[in-house]
């Protein structure tokens, strides 16, 4: 009788969800023992009762456990409700009720046009605080929603087809959904889903865009989207991304934060189960760890997990955790647990993005090359400078005598022939070649001889500071006064 009053007093304390094994061996060893002193004692009605006593702490912790019959039974938090629900039959509702400690059914009238399994593969709850629950297809366009108790069509959409494997999420009271695949191509998409118009629209995005992929997890924090990592392509996990980027709602741009910290992390962060997200938890499962994000540091806790179960999803409302865990065998079920779930479990931080000495390494390595390259200009300049500075220089005069770089070359074919007949003079005639290159009329002929000397002679004072009458001197040729001759004043004959 000894070890059965020790069993009745420690049987409380352990949980058969996590320790079935141990348990039941107890159990069968202590009413083993209890059994064969019943007989002994000819079925003394003490003893029986002290068997039942030993039966009830089991009875006690099943009422936390729901066990599912579909695998993707919709799990959510119905904020209207103010409880955690359960949808695993078309006909009934499962809640959890607080104060009871236990789950209830509620009749609900589930009015949807497919087969209840295809609702539960193609749909996924979404709600927030102070809205009602949302099935929004997992291709977006169709949305369903609970009201009261019943469920039935609330949009004006169609089946889009476009972002399958997205990330779901709510914001401002709608559901919304990052990337995803469809339609041969995938996404880097915002879609949000208007209550009021009950269609789909896309948020728009500036500038620079992160990759599109499918998988990604989105979380919120304050006035920012955080993204990270997720598959390139439709989720091939052979294709990892590696990137963390932020979308600020205010200037509607994405900005990329850094690498992901694969490394340290030694995962690929993706949406290993298909569900909703809630912003406020940031719980992400894997078969051997839980991961939370801080999105004000940017750090990360890992919660190593046994092997005797694999967590599916976990969301916190308040104090209580609701928890879907396969267990070693095909055995789906849904737990209530208090504040306290987490502490079961060993954890490490770290820095979700790289590491600082990376971080500070890559800037050490730009510092050098930027520093060379400074090294390199001054070189340049230097080097450059030093060229010019032994090249002659470019005098404005050959052997001393100006240029006539701002003369063309019919000016200067003219003031070419003034030089050659400086002593003689110039014919008239003799310009009429520089101008007749097409054959004009006497009378054109004349007007672009007049204009070549009206150019010469206002370019010639200028350059030599000299009056434009006084640029050429005109005097009759002695043979025949009818002839005319030009000379080029003394002053400009003695500077060229």
């Amino acid at each position: 009788m000894l070890e059965l009053g020790l069993f009745i007093l420690i049987s409380p304390f352990f949980k058969i969800g996590e320790n079935r094994r141990s348990t039941i061996l107890l159990f069968l060893f202590t009413a083993f023992k209890f059994v064969i002193s019943t007989f002994v004692a000819k079925y003394r009605m003490k003893q029986f009762t002290l068997f039942l006593l030993c039966l009830s702490p089991l009875f006690a912790f099943s009422q936390k456990r729901l066990n599912l019959v579909h695998q993707k039974a919709f799990a959510f938090y119905d904020y209207q409700k103010a409880a955690f629900c359960v949808l695993d039959d078309s006909s009934f509702i499962w809640k959890y009720n607080v104060l009871g400690g236990n789950w209830e059914k509620e009749q609900i009238d589930l009015c949807i046009d497919m087969p209840f399994a295809k609702f539960l593969d193609e749909f996924v709850p979404m709600s927030e605080k102070g809205t009602p629950v949302y099935f929004v297809n997992t291709g977006c366009g169709v949305v369903y929603m609970k009201r009261n108790m019943r469920v039935e069509r609330h949009d004006h959409s169609f089946y889009h087809k476009n972002q399958f494997g997205g990330a779901y999420f709510m914001d401002e009271g709608e559901p919304r959904i990052y990337g995803g695949y469809g339609l041969f191509t995938s996404k880097n998409i915002i879609t949000r889903y208007d209550t009021i118009e009950r269609e789909w629209f896309m948020l728009d995005a500036k500038d620079l865009l992160p990759p599109t992929g499918a998988g990604n997890i989105i979380q919120k924090y304050k006035e920012s989207y955080y993204l990270f990592d997720g598959f390139r392509g439709n989720a091939n996990p052979n294709h990892p991304l590696e990137s963390v980027w932020k979308y600020d709602l205010k200037t509607k741009k994405w900005s990329n934060l850094g690498k992901f910290n694969r490394e340290k992390l030694g995962l690929v962060l993706g949406t290993g189960f298909s569900g909703f997200q809630i912003h406020e938890n940031g719980f992400f499962c894997y078969p051997q760890m839980i991961l939370t994000v801080n999105f004000k540091t940017m750090r990360y806790r890992k919660y190593f997990v046994n092997s005797t179960g694999l967590y599916q999803n976990i969301q916190k409302v308040g104090d209580l955790y609701l928890v879907r865990k396969a267990s070693s065998s095909p055995t789906r079920f849904i737990e209530i647990s208090d504040g306290h779930f987490l502490d079961q479990f060993e954890y490490e931080e770290g820095d979700l993005l790289v590491t600082k000495e990376s971080s500070k390494s890559f800037l050490g390595v730009m510092l050098i090359l930027s520093i060379l390259v400074l090294i390199l200009l001054v070189y340049l300049f230097r080097h450059t400078r030093l060229t010019l500075s032994k090249s002659p220089k470019r005098s404005s005069a050959k052997d001393g005598k100006p240029n006539l770089e701002e003369f063309n070359n019919a000016e200067r074919a003219l003031i070419q022939l003034l030089i050659v007949h400086r002593e003689k003079g110039l014919e008239i005639s003799h310009i009429n070649d520089l101008v007749n290159f097409d054959q004009p009329s006497m009378d054109t002929l004349k007007k672009r001889r007049e204009l070549l000397l009206k150019d010469v002679r206002y370019k010639l004072a200028t350059k030599f500071k000299i009056p434009q009458e006084d640029v050429f001197v005109e005097r009759r040729m002695e043979t025949d006064k009818r002839m005319k001759l030009l000379f080029l004043h003394a002053q400009i004959l003695s500077k060229i």
